[in-house]
């Protein structure tokens, strides 16, 4: 997009405003609210001075402040959703890849989420790539496959979707190793076994579907170790402690240099709460930091402050928040923490299920997804509002933008978070949480606009 001959005073505006967030009558079907991405009349930049309330929220922008670089801004291709979307037509799974991906006709959503055999969000029986019979064991890999993937449609979703845009980034995550790999026996449960022959063996497994993806015309950017590290449960999962981690990033680095591999290696995979702990026996180790590209959080526990701590530790590795799902306004504010932070990334988890909450063999009811399926008739959905609040990010923050510096506002009126994209173009998401509208101005290198933002709104302002 070209803003070179846009006049410098005009400020262009979208609203959307959330509704019953993270309710699950969304599974029952649409509901009205009023904003949708909805385009308003635009703003003029004036010359700074005093307003006719003093009392007015300021929120001042400074884009000499510069901090981190934009990878992108996305959501998950996981099963459920493949399954989900394997059941529509053609025309009608194209329209919501189309949806999902496009600057203009959708949301412009550039960094998919992918699962190195299922994980819980599945229609499926867990497996993985090599799974054996009770009691044996194939280090050698010989019986390595990812035609499952390729059976359940994944792949060709995959496709489907770098065909739309074939900007897009790809991450993997695996849920579990193959069971024989583990103390369990089983994809639910334990730990990788002990001794260097499992970790080598797993290093060689991930290896091989990267490169069963990459001869599929599917690069993978970057992949984390492991899927929340530090969770045992009963779907796939394996406890893996920052000592074999380390190990784990040490052999895989070693794999992907071998054999030509540019996939980058992103540690944790989990919570704020934990990840001082893990990361910081990973990143000290002078071998194992060499080989790692960035730190991969989720927010099920702990605050988004703890990032900026991490980031000061460790300047040199960037932090991608790998998975949340956000509901409201106060979804859009938690995310204008997460970039605040220094989050390079946000992806959200689960961009489909169906009226009747399916499929997945999560442990847990699931809140309401961006998309819903009618159960009953495959070509038939809707959308929640959260699709148009992550919109208010992801169309206008493209890839290569930095955040820059501005004032935070308050919950009691209005927050934000700025960004520079490379094209030169600024962009400010402002969250309004409250039940009355906000009254606003933005001051910004010498000139000011106001606005109000409607209640329980956000809205981004370009220019």
């Amino acid at each position: 997009m070209n803003y070179e001959n846009k006049p410098v005073e005009t400020v262009e505006v979208w609203f959307s405003s959330e509704q019953d967030p993270g309710k699950e009558s969304w599974f029952k079907g649409p509901q009205e609210h009023t904003y949708h991405l909805s385009q308003q009349a635009n703003l003029n930049w004036v010359v700074p001075g005093p307003t006719e309330d003093e009392g007015l929220t300021t929120l001042i922008v400074s884009p000499e402040l510069t901090y981190q670089k934009i990878l992108g801004i996305g959501t998950s291709l996981e099963e459920t959703t493949v399954c989900n979307l394997s059941l529509m037509s053609a025309d009608e799974r194209g329209s919501i890849l189309k949806q999902l991906s496009h600057t203009e006709d959708g949301i412009g959503f550039n960094l998919f989420r992918i699962t190195l055999g299922t994980s819980d969000f599945t229609a499926e029986r867990f497996y993985t790539y090599d799974d054996m019979p009770d009691g044996e064991s194939d280090f050698e890999l010989k019986h390595f496959s990812i035609q499952k993937d390729i059976d359940l449609s994944i792949i060709a979703t995959i496709k489907e979707l770098l065909a739309l845009a074939p900007d897009t980034l790809l991450f993997a995550s695996p849920w579990s190793p193959p069971a024989w790999m583990k103390t369990s026996g089983s994809l639910k449960r334990g730990r990788l076994k002990e001794g260097r022959e499992y970790t080598d063996a797993l290093a060689k497994y991930y290896r091989l579907a990267i490169q069963a993806y990459r001869e599929q015309g599917i690069p993978i950017y970057a992949m984390t170790l492991q899927n929340e590290p530090l969770l045992e449960t009963d779907y796939p999962s394996c406890h893996m402690p920052p000592e074999r981690q380390k190990e784990l990033a040490v052999a895989l680095a070693k794999e992907f240099t071998a054999h030509g591999l540019e996939t980058k290696l992103w540690i944790f995979d989990h919570n704020f709460d934990e990840v001082w702990n893990y990361v910081a026996p990973i990143l000290n180790d002078a071998e194992a930091g060499a080989g790692v590209h960035g730190i991969a959080l989720h927010d099920y526990e702990g605050e988004p402050e703890v990032m900026s701590k991490i980031h000061a530790a460790y300047p040199d590795k960037p932090i991608y928040l790998t998975e949340r799902s956000l509901w409201g306004t106060s979804g859009a504010d938690r995310m204008a923490r997460y970039f605040r932070n220094y989050a390079s990334s946000y992806n959200a988890w689960v961009t489909m299920l169906n009226s009747r909450i399916a499929p997945h063999q999560w442990l847990g009811t699931p809140g309401p997804t961006m998309f819903i399926q009618d159960a009953n008739e495959a070509n038939r959905y809707w959308k929640s509002p959260e699709y148009y609040l992550l919109g208010q990010y992801s169309r206008f923050v493209r890839r290569g933008a930095v955040r820059i510096g501005s004032s935070y506002g308050s919950v009691d009126t209005v927050t934000n978070v700025a960004f520079r994209n490379e094209d030169g173009s600024f962009v400010a998401v402002v969250i309004n949480q409250t039940q009355s509208a906000q009254p606003f101005r933005i001051l910004c290198a010498g000139r000011q606009f106001t606005a109000v933002l409607p209640p329980t709104s956000v809205g981004t302002y370009r220019w």
